[in-house]
């Protein structure tokens, strides 16, 4: 028997840590795309995602 409560409790820490984990990337999407998006609407160059993702992996390179 407690055995159950204890999986049941660790199984819905997981499930809302799940749900809080999908909460924060689609919101951190959101607010980038519209941070862009304003920036080029305002005429400030934004590096393409290809250029991110280079200097994303130097620094990957650095930090190893």
């Amino acid at each position: 028997m407690r055995i159950r409560r204890v999986a049941r409790s660790i199984s819905t820490f997981l499930s809302q840590l799940g749900v809080a984990l999908l909460k924060t990337v689609v919101t951190s999407v959101v607010l980038g795309a519209a941070l862009v998006s304003v920036m080029k609407y305002m005429g400030v160059p934004v590096p393409s995602a290809h250029d991110l993702m280079g200097g994303i992996s130097r620094l990957a390179n650095v930090l190893s």
